[in-house]
């Protein structure tokens, strides 16, 4: 037996093997860790409207560059961006700790980066893809979180502006990115003015969206899409639980069944709990089980999410926060028995937290490579896994 004790965080292990297993579990111990990341997000990427800082984009960068610039950190790279995602989980995030202490600090946090949504939206409701290699794309995922944020901030002080900007975000989805029909399923589209395979994770986060407008404005015909979108979920879950990332439509592509699954499979699994929660509606509860026992099969023993179902070397802390919120949820929705594995992704991402609260991003790449610089993104994901999210209707 031996112990490992972090008087920072507040916690000590204990195990008989190489399997890392809490032997106290501290109930502020998550939420230490969520204010010291909260202080050097605000320190080092908070530029008094949003978050501001590098990313790990696509292609080239997420292959090779950002190795190189994780490797000489002193230099100065030119790749700050402002990605709208970031904001929608900072004010999240921040409205979470405003509830739980009341600090004007965080409600003003929110409030600005809120303003700043607003300030960027496009008359027509969209939001601009900030990383220059998908120049000019408008994506359905950085409108929709941007849009969740703000649609916090509208219950938080009732004021109408931050309403405005959420439904001219789903007017845009609905008349310009649109969707696609197959038979009676129905699926967004991952960008404005492309088509493709139809993508699982996206419809099920624009359905928790159509369920906060309702909740927000008591208007059901937001609801009116969610019947089509549960088919094509229906339709597109496997037998294992999973997900797919990418399945067939009505338009050519490449349909890719596994990419980044647990992580992508998590933030689906949280999603469709919210729109039950909301929503009230219980024919999606068989399909949070089965995600659930899929991502059973996705954590290491020392507590870390695997990449993939063909990748079980890479680590991405990040991934490793999701899957811990979606097990320590589930008894929330009365599915029992994932309490241990919740603690144990937990610990692996507080032990992985470095002395100025950030979070390194990756180990494991290729087998022999680390990124450790600080992405702002995956950051204010993190933070909002680590907070409580209690559950309410309002």
């Amino acid at each position: 037996m031996f112990e490992l004790n972090s008087q920072a965080q507040g916690i000590s292990w204990t195990s008989d093997s190489e399997c890392f297993e809490p032997r106290v579990m501290p109930m502020d111990a998550k939420m230490q860790a969520a204010l010291r990341l909260h202080g050097y997000l605000a320190d080092r990427h908070w530029d008094g409207s949003a978050l501001i800082g590098p990313d790990v984009g696509i292609r080239f960068n997420y292959r090779i560059g950002r190795f190189v610039k994780s490797y000489l950190r002193n230099m100065r790279w030119n790749d700050n961006y402002r990605y709208v995602q970031a904001q929608g989980y900072w004010i999240l995030s921040n409205w979470e700790l405003y509830r739980a202490f009341g600090q004007e600090e965080y409600r003003q946090f929110a409030v600005r980066c809120s303003e700043y949504l607003l300030a960027q939206q496009r008359v027509d409701g969209a939001w601009v893809y900030p990383n220059p290699e998908w120049r000019g794309r408008i994506a359905t995922a950085e409108g929709t979180w941007g849009s969740l944020g703000l649609l916090e901030s509208y219950r938080q002080t009732g004021d109408a502006k931050f309403l405005s900007g959420p439904q001219k975000w789903h007017e845009f989805v609905v008349q310009k990115i649109g969707f696609q029909q197959v038979g009676a399923e129905l699926a967004v589209n991952y960008f404005y003015g492309r088509t493709g395979p139809r993508f699982p994770t996206n419809s099920i986060f624009f359905l928790r969206l159509l369920a906060e407008l309702t909740c927000a404005t008591g208007q059901d015909a937001y609801l009116q899409l969610s019947n089509g979108l549960l088919k094509f979920l229906q339709a597109a879950q496997q037998p294992t639980g999973e997900f797919p990332y990418a399945v067939s439509g009505d338009a050519p592509g490449k349909c890719r069944p596994h990419f980044q699954c647990y992580q992508y499979n998590a933030f689906s699994c949280l999603d469709l709990m919210r729109y039950c929660e909301l929503s009230g509606d219980t024919s999606v509860l068989p399909m949070i089980r089965n995600l659930l026992g899929f991502l059973c099969q996705g954590m290491a023993e020392d507590g870390h999410s695997y990449f993939d179902c063909g990748n079980r070397h890479r680590e991405i802390i990040y991934h490793t926060a999701v899957l811990a919120q979606a097990f320590a949820r589930a008894r929330h929705f009365g599915i029992d028995g994932f309490e241990i594995r919740a603690r144990r992704a937990y610990n692996y991402v507080l032990k992985s937290q470095r002395p100025d609260g950030s979070f390194g991003f990756s180990r494991h790449d290729y087998a022999v490579f680390r990124d450790e610089r600080s992405y702002p993104r995956s950051l204010s994901m993190i933070l909002h896994q680590l907070l409580p999210v209690p559950s309410r209707q309002s």
